[in-house]
């Protein structure tokens, strides 16, 4: 499978992985500062899960939603919701580009021991895709309690643009003879 065809593949399985929340409401915009407290607020129906290869339990749940469509050359606001599982904890969530993407504000924000548990902190993260693609954004959340630390890495599938295009996936030389 060429490098195109996985990126396409990537994409589907985690926009596949996404769940809605009917019963969330809208919420005003968060905060884009890494040194601001993060604001709790309900989820907006616009939020989709963000995959994680994780399956175990861990004191962090994350959700997003991108605010405009994504073009090139473009600012692009993405909403997210960090979503404390564990009082105990200490969670800070640290974004990371892909080449294709440049962040240029929310990188990071902190979400402080006795955050209460299932009570959303949203907030906003700016990126700029330099071209079209489907391009993953890593959010890493890193976990502290008194009795352990763990990471877990989230993805954030962006489909720029027009994405990949059926002839992108094509062969290199659809006439070559396989024999």
């Amino acid at each position: 499978m060429s490098y195109r065809g996985l990126a396409w593949l990537l994409a589907v399985v985690c926009l596949g992985a996404c769940d809605r929340s009917p019963e969330a409401v809208p919420s005003a915009p968060a905060s884009t500062s890494a040194t601001q407290t993060p604001r709790k607020a309900p989820l907006s129906p616009d939020m989709v899960s963000a995959v994680s290869g994780s399956k175990g339990s861990v004191a962090v749940d994350l959700k997003f939603a991108l605010l405009s469509r994504p073009e090139p050359g473009r600012p692009l606001d993405i909403d997210l919701a960090i979503i404390p599982t564990d009082d105990a904890a200490t969670i800070r969530v640290i974004v990371q580009n892909t080449d294709g993407i440049t962040i240029t504000g929310g990188q990071e924000v902190t979400i402080p021991k006795g955050a209460e548990p299932g009570v959303p902190f949203n907030h906003r993260v700016t990126i700029v895709p330099a071209r079209d693609g489907v391009f993953s954004l890593s959010a890493v959340a890193l976990i502290d309690t008194d009795r352990s630390s763990v990471t877990r890495t989230f993805a954030i599938p962006v489909i720029v643009g027009e994405g990949i295009t059926p002839g992108e996936l094509a062969p290199a030389n659809p006439t070559a003879n396989p024999n």
